[in-house]
């Protein structure tokens, strides 16, 4: 493999990691506030924002696998 294919997948690699662990924070943050927030009439909002960001979470998790199978390569 060569030297900027190499860096590239580092590069991603880490930046999913970065988001794979910003996304289970703030989903952390989110299961706590809907239920301080459901008498206020915004839980299907954070319920929205949740899901969201379970599917970005996905999305990362699946090219952090793949970059993390290029830099193997």
């Amino acid at each position: 493999m060569d030297d900027a294919k190499a860096k590239s997948a580092t590069e991603r690699y880490e930046a999913c990691r970065v988001i794979d662990e910003g996304c289970s924070r703030a989903m952390a943050a989110c299961v706590d506030m809907i239920d301080a927030v459901s008498a206020i009439g915004v839980r299907n909002e954070l319920h929205a924002v949740r899901d969201a960001l379970q599917r970005l979470h996905a999305a990362a998790a699946a090219t952090h696998d793949q970059a993390a199978r290029t830099r193997m390569n």
